[in-house]
Order: structure tokens, then C-alpha cells, then sequence
């Protein structure tokens, strides 16, 4: 019961996490947009898509942070979930560059700015998904942590 207990406890970290940081990357990809000059209307379904991308990419690491304290599986967990989102991340906003054909400066300086937003919320994830799930844990009694 416990293990399911901690399972839902990881399952909605990752969710919320993934909310968040799929809305932060919403809002980001609409300022490549603007930089690009191209259409920011996004499909109510492709910001749900977007948001479910980056929750399901936050499991990993919040399961295993959740069941494990061993620093090599989360480490492994993280680096799983960070890159199949990188991979997203970074075959997306290859195609909005190739793209972005006669900017000017501020543009260039825009879509930059955006492109490192994004990079950083998905080098951040796992780091975000971690602390969430720490401060979330109370520590064991003394009694405990003496056996």
C-alpha cells in the first residue's frame, strides 16, 4: 500500500511539474513565434500536447525518486526523461530556426532569449521534480533511523 501510496505521491508530482513547465514552454514557444514572425495561435490540443510531453517526461525521475534513494537510478531517471523531452525540444526548435529567415537583430536576440528558456526548463526538470519530492518527504523518526 505504501508503494502505491508513494507511485500516486510521484505520478502527481510529475504532473503538476509538467503543467508548469509545459505552460512556461507555451508561453516561450509563442515568443519564438513573435521573433519568427509566424502565426502564435496554438490549438487548444497542442498546448494539452505540449503539457502532457513534459509531464510524462517528468515520471521517471519522480517514480524513482520516490521509491529509491539510490543516487545512480534517479541520475539514470533524469537523464532519460531529459532527453526524450531534449529531443522534442530540440528537433522542434531546429525547424522554427531553419525557419527564421531575415530577422533582424532584435529578433535574433528575441528568438534566442526563448530558445534558452526553453533549454533551460528542460535541463531544469529533473532538478525541479527532485526538490519537489524531497520537501514533500518527512524525515523517520530517530527510533528509525538508528535500526
Amino acid at each position: 500500500m505504501i508503494v502505491l501510496k508513494n507511485i500516486g505521491l510521484a505520478l502527481a508530482v510529475a504532473g503538476v511539474v509538467g503543467l508548469l513547465d509545459g505552460a512556461a514552454a507555451r508561453v516561450l514557444m509563442r515568443g519564438v513565434a513573435l521573433a519568427t514572425g509566424e502565426p502564435t495561435a496554438f490549438s487548444l490540443g497542442a498546448t494539452l500536447g505540449i503539457i502532457i510531453v513534459f509531464a510524462i517526461t517528468a515520471v521517471p525521475i519522480a517514480v524513482t525518486a520516490e521509491l529509491t534513494v539510490g543516487r545512480r537510478a534517479r541520475l539514470t531517471a533524469g537523464v532519460i526523461g531529459t532527453a526524450v523531452l531534449g529531443f522534442f525540444a530540440v528537433s522542434i526548435g531546429l525547424q522554427e530556426v531553419t525557419n527564421a529567415d531575415g530577422l533582424d537583430v532584435r529578433q535574433w536576440v528575441a528568438l534566442l532569449a526563448c530558445v534558452a528558456g526553453l533549454a533551460a526548463i528542460v535541463g531544469l526538470q529533473p532538478w525541479v521534480v527532485l526538490r519537489v519530492i524531497r520537501r514533500g518527504r518527512t524525515p523517520a523518526p530517530l527510533a528509525e533511523r538508528a535500526a
